[in-house]
């Protein structure tokens, strides 16, 4: 895969996550995912219009801060931080996408809280 391709998936994510998560249009942001997305993240529905309608009831107080974007081949990880409210700490999250066509094709995703008083305070981002 050329460096060219990298830098459009790498784009790609960066414009879903601006779309969805900072301007919050969900619609908009949906049309970025493939026809046969796949989703692994057990929390939230499969499917397209089931997301979307996910998505819009949750996503009004959300905010994202991407910290890194790392690609390779056909893979996208962004690894950012996460409010459900903005009063939240939030929690860190690395997301991985699958690239197929121009469109996000497959995801998954590891998160952690960030704790209140942690035993061991150190930067996490």
């Amino acid at each position: 895969m050329s460096q060219d391709n990298i830098e459009s998936n790498k784009a790609l994510v960066r414009k879903f996550f601006q779309t969805v998560f900072t301007e919050h249009k969900v619609d908009e942001g949906l049309e970025l995912l493939s026809d046969s997305y796949i989703q692994h993240n057990q929390m939230v529905p499969p499917g397209k219009e089931t997301m979307r309608a996910a998505f819009k009831k949750g996503l009004d107080n959300v905010s994202c801060e991407i910290k890194q974007i790392i690609a390779e081949g056909d893979r996208v990880a962004v690894f950012h931080h996460f409010k459900f409210d903005p009063n939240s700490l939030g929690a860190t999250v690395i997301d991985i996408f699958r690239i197929e066509n121009g469109k996000l094709a497959e995801h998954w995703d590891v998160m952690a809280p960030i704790p209140e008083n942690p035993p061991f305070p150190k930067p996490l981002f």
